[in-house]
């Protein structure tokens, strides 16, 4: 009686003592002055050839970034060629040209291009992420995504479709609603705008279903991407819920609705304009704020969690500052706008651990995990997606 006493005493133990959390901030330790050197170096190389150095200098900028980024005391790596990144750009490059001369034969080739290329994004999206996270390393273990093209275009087929008809449908009615030369000329009068005009019928009531679909259609990327990538062969995991990400631009639509009305209706002309610059800049220091807050607090690996704290008020004050700054220097600014700004992301980023961060890294294996060995790393590319 007393040794299954003992016994069910041994098993209870190990609950009753959880291994604490503790959190290990981001640290970023790069500074103005070297990456200047850097920067102005890859701007004069790429004007100089004509920007086929520009795969080279998007490396050795990676590559400060990512060795300034410590976690823990130890650095990340970014471990791409430059010669990949290239392959990429050409291919993209074709696709810009094809869909640009499109544009040159009628508007229906350049739906049909549009369409073509919609049709490629599922799969330029898998592959950019796997480029991107085959080509970073933390402790000589290597991030890595799970091709799932097939998965890629489930989530990818109802907005793509969308999408699609979209613009072939504007491209199929465009005569409806653009007037010809003959008649802008005898036009003596500008007309009012009205919600019965063919423009608001052809393009602007047709947009609404994509545009209030976009948040569903953002957050199953940011799930899809989650739920494929990971870090040796630990995965990563996504808790974030679709209200949220709602709510994010709910919240944001309603400010800017409402301010701006306001703006419309105390002043007009240059003076309104101007008065909306300041709201315009809030709107994209909160949506991207309260974004990357959404992404990384609800990303999850193993037992261990991110956690973002970001300011919406120290966003915007880095988005002026850096913009003026930019601006008054002719451009020669740039680095230390960006430098500050990866500072300020860092220090508001962490890592929740769950017992021991030594543990965890012990039991992954150096280098690529066996699947990423697969014959599909020939065609993996930076796309830029």
């Amino acid at each position: 009686m007393d040794t299954h006493a003992n016994d069910e005493q041994h098993m209870i133990a190990p609950t009753t003592n959880p291994t604490p959390e503790h959190r290990i901030p981001f640290e970023f330790t790069g500074n103005a002055n070297e990456f200047f050197s850097i920067w102005i170096i890859n701007v004069l190389l790429t004007i100089l050839t004509l920007g086929i150095y520009s795969p080279w200098a998007k490396v050795r900028t990676l590559q400060y970034f990512y060795g300034n980024i410590q976690l823990d005391g130890a650095s990340f790596r970014y471990l791409a060629s430059p010669l990949q990144i290239l392959k990429g750009r050409a291919i993209a490059l074709v696709f810009f040209a094809a869909y640009y001369f499109s544009g040159l034969i009628s508007p229906l080739a350049t739906g049909i291009m549009i369409g073509v290329i919609a049709l490629l994004i599922p799969a330029m999206v898998v592959m950019s992420m796997s480029f991107q996270l085959r080509n970073t390393a933390y402790r000589n273990i290597k991030f890595n995504f799970q091709k799932n093209f097939k998965r890629a275009y489930t989530i990818f087929a109802y907005p793509l479709l969308l999408t699609i008809l979209y613009f072939l449908f504007v491209a199929y009615f465009q005569d409806s609603f653009l007037p010809t030369a003959a008649a802008a000329e005898n036009e003596t009068e500008t007309p009012s705008p009205s919600i019965f005009s063919p423009f608001f019928l052809f393009v602007i009531l047709p947009l609404l279903p994509i545009v209030c679909l976009f948040p569903l259609w953002q957050y199953m990327i940011i799930k899809f991407k989650s739920s494929h990538a990971c870090f040796g062969q630990a995965d990563f995991s996504f808790n974030g819920t679709l209200g949220d990400l709602y709510s994010i631009y709910i919240k944001a639509f309603l400010v800017v609705s409402v301010f701006g009305l306001l703006a419309m209706f105390a002043f007009n002309g240059l003076l309104g304009f101007i008065l909306t610059l300041p709201l315009y800049l809030w709107l994209l220091s909160y949506i991207q704020t309260k974004k990357t807050n959404f992404i990384f607090g609800n990303l999850n690996i193993a037992e261990h969690r991110v956690q973002s704290d970001l300011k919406v008020g120290a966003m915007l004050y880095l988005y002026v500052t850096n913009t003026l700054a930019i601006a008054i220097s002719l451009g020669l600014l740039m680095p230390w706008a960006k430098i500050r700004t990866a500072r300020y992301r860092a220090q508001m980023t962490s890592i929740i651990i769950t017992g021991d961060l030594d543990n965890f890294f012990g039991v992954q294996p150096e280098g690529q995990s066996a699947f990423g060995e697969e014959m599909g790393e020939v065609f993996d590319m930076g796309l830029g997606v």
